[in-house]
């Protein structure tokens, strides 16, 4: 790569949602013998395990098999939300009390449960045979009493966070050691919108922006998944170097959304930041919905780094008019120093 780095395919557990939950169990004990009171209960939850169950917008709701860690069932290949997971589990026991000749007596116990948790709204995930549920800080609360002479009364509420992970595979940019002469000069070879974290490129920071597949090649980002509310799609680039000349290329096109004409405008900056945050300058671009249609055109601009520069914020903002149908499709972004 020209600007003196690499790309690396690495696999990571992205942590795609979690949620606190909580479910009660309710069970009677009948010891052989009279009770006068109950001692103490040791409790513990054990073999927590969790199925989950996804929607596809290709198929019919389905649920995976039950596993502590992992879910593999080949027939998901494709984008899923996660809509809830069934939970099952032991409560465990160990039941001690007074009876009537007032020795202190033990007894065991298993209670079974299974419980439904629903994720409101849906999880988004990429494949679910990458999916990952971890229960995290699992407590519970239990009290009784008597009924009777020989019967406790159970009420054990068990609480944790789910925590959901998936395993994705994404291009991650390896920095080689700075020139000394030269300094660090890096940037974005190719970015073409393959990888997503939810609805937003992986690296990037996004508002109403969404995967579409109508890209150059592969996938593009779509600004104004909602098209008449403004969009952004915005990345930061360290290591820039003052003085030196900068080129954003990019590639661009507009979709129909709904019967509405096309009103919008698309605005492409670079802008200078020092160490601080503070914006030195700014380069732009502005493209207007004119200029687009429903085929790909590359735009380039290029902008100098003043004094004092240590990143660059690039970003893309769409603003729309109310009446607006359309969307703008970005892909095969570059950005680096004009050699």
């Amino acid at each position: 790569m020209p600007n003196g780095n690499f790309c690396q395919l690495v696999k990571l557990h992205v942590v795609v949602g979690e949620q606190v939950a909580s479910l009660t169990v309710e069970n009677v004990t009948c010891p052989d013998e009279q009770v006068k009171k109950v001692d103490h209960i040791d409790v513990v939850v054990r073999d927590l395990e969790a199925s989950p169950v996804f929607t596809s917008p290709m198929a019919g709701e389905s649920i995976g098999p039950m596993d502590t860690v992992h879910f593999y069932d080949p027939t998901y290949t494709r984008p899923s939300l996660l809509r809830r997971i069934v939970v099952t589990g032991t409560i465990h026991k160990q039941v001690y009390y007074v009876n009537k000749h007032d020795d202190v007596r033990h007894m065991p116990e298993d209670i079974p449960f299974t419980r439904t948790i629903n994720f409101t709204p849906p999880i988004p995930v990429l494949n679910p045979n990458n999916v990952e549920i971890d229960f995290r800080n699992v407590d519970i609360d239990l009290s009784a009493d008597l009924m009777g002479r020989n019967k406790i009364r159970q009420i054990a509420t068990v609480s944790f966070l789910l925590k959901v992970m998936e395993t994705r595979q994404i291009w991650a940019v390896i920095c080689t050691p700075p020139d000394p002469d030269n300094g660090p000069v890096l940037g974005i070879e190719e970015e073409t919108f393959e990888e997503w974290i939810g609805d937003c490129p992986a690296f990037w920071d996004c508002i109403n922006v969404s995967p579409s597949p109508d890209g150059r090649t592969g996938l593009a980002a779509a600004l104004g998944t909602c098209t008449t509310l403004p969009a952004s799609l915005v990345r930061t680039v360290p290591g820039i170097v003052a003085g030196t000349t900068y080129e954003l290329g990019f590639w661009a096109r507009s979709i129909k959304v709904s019967a509405q004409v096309c009103e919008f405008t698309l605005v492409a900056q670079q802008m200078f930041l020092d160490a601080a945050g503070n914006v030195l300058t700014t380069a732009e671009q502005t493209i207007t919905s004119n200029q687009l249609n429903d085929t790909y055109r590359q735009f380039r601009f290029t902008g100098t780094a003043p004094e004092g520069t240590n990143s660059v914020m690039i970003s893309f903002v769409f603003t729309p008019q109310p009446w607006n149908g359309c969307s703008a499709l970005i892909d095969d972004v570059t950005y680096g120093p004009v050699l």
